[in-house]
């Protein structure tokens, strides 16, 4: 225990006794402590293809996909209450989601807090998730196993301050200032020219009947990457930092059907890299309810590249997933997947969806995975 100077003199005039202050100190760390939450999940999978050009996936073998752990403390009740939240990946996942090698990775690590001004305004101070997109990096909380070509495309997290208000019911709206565009790989974590992100979500009320309790997001991205490099093609002049802005349009929806058990999904991005080229996907998705325990997702995704002056080439995918609860907290599923192969201007370009390119274009390729997932 350590006290101050002011504490050890009131203790030595007798107006308080250590063993007192030592108690209110001790429940003062249990009561920080009470209201701390700790989560995360653990994914292993294995992937295997159905022949031998097989460029979406490995050919087959057992991955330990990583972990995840959060620490934080929700808003509190009342006026001027604040929050704190700590994410960390770890394994195969830090590296996927950072687009590097590493093992370990400060996913999050923000401060919130709420405004009593009108419907209530809460703030995020520090490093949080996007808001826009219709997958997240924890694929249990996805339909499909794998990602699709619009979660490559989209920014994964944001340093900066973001505000989020509801303005009537159902309507609710966000703003950020943000360092750059994206905070994932670290590059806009020390600076960056100040990017936004806007956001705007309508909840459909549950007087239209089956639509009720259906959503539609827009959401718009604007910032430069820090971390961006532009070599010229005569190969004499020096490389430099691209700070041309890049820009996201997404707009995704999440629709209820008056079949009982079906919902259907719809996720459209837009993007500008850099002043370099635009891409663009359509994903579709469908999710039908078997039972609690079990369901059957689909997505068909389209996805297409135009690098500045090289042409347009596109590429498309479908997924089926079945999901199986066993266990319990383990969320487990078998995939099936389908790609078609890009041509050769979508292969060399493809920043938004490969990161190998071998001279050739890119054949039709497939893949299945069985995945494990376990949430704590």
């Amino acid at each position: 225990m350590k006290m101050n100077k002011w504490t050890v003199g009131l203790a030595a005039a007798g107006v308080v006794s250590l063993a007192s202050t030592a108690q209110a100190e001790e429940n003062s760390v249990l009561t920080a402590l009470s209201s701390t939450v700790i989560s995360g999940s653990v994914e292993a999978s294995y992937v295997g293809g159905f022949s031998n050009n097989n460029n979406m996936h490995n050919d087959g073998g057992f991955e330990a996909n990583g972990a995840s752990l959060e620490i934080g403390s929700p808003l509190g009740e009342g006026d001027y209450s604040a929050s704190y939240n700590v994410g960390l990946l770890f394994g195969n996942r830090a590296g996927a989601f950072a687009g590097d090698d590493s093992t370990q990775h400060l996913k999050n690590a923000n401060i919130g807090m709420n405004l009593p001004f009108g419907n209530g305004v809460d703030l995020t101070l520090g490093l949080f998730d996007t808001t826009v997109g219709y997958e997240v990096e924890a694929s249990a909380s996805n339909p499909n196993v794998f990602r699709s070509y619009g979660y490559a495309q989209e920014p994964l997290t944001h340093t900066g301050l973001l505000a989020a208000t509801s303005l009537t019911d159902g309507l609710s709206v966000s703003f950020a200032l943000t360092n750059g565009f994206d905070s994932s790989n670290g590059d806009n974590d020390g600076g960056g020219q100040l990017g936004y992100v806007l956001g705007a979500e309508l909840a459909v009320p549950d007087s239209l009947g089956f639509l009720g309790g259906s959503s539609i997001y827009v959401g718009y991205v604007n910032g430069n990457d820090d971390g961006n490099m532009t070599a010229p093609a005569d190969g004499d002049t020096p490389a430099s930092y691209n700070t041309d802005d890049n820009t996201l349009l997404y707009i995704g929806a999440s629709i209820n059907t008056p079949i009982e058990g079906v919902a259907i999904g719809v996720a459209y991005d837009d993007r500008q890299w850099n002043g370099n080229g635009e891409s663009s996907s359509v994903g579709l998705y469908a999710t039908y309810s078997l039972s609690e325990d079990a369901s059957i997702s689909v997505r068909y995704d389209n996805g297409t590249v135009d690098p500045v002056g090289a042409g347009e080439d596109s590429v498309e995918n479908l997924a089926v997933t079945l999901d199986y609860s066993i266990w319990e907290n383990v969320k487990t599923r078998f995939e099936l997947g389908w790609e078609s192969g890009a041509g050769a201007i979508g292969t060399a370009n493809l920043s938004p969806f490969r990161n190998v390119y071998d001279g050739n274009p890119a054949g039709s390729s497939s893949y299945f995975a069985l995945n494990a997932f376990y949430s704590f």
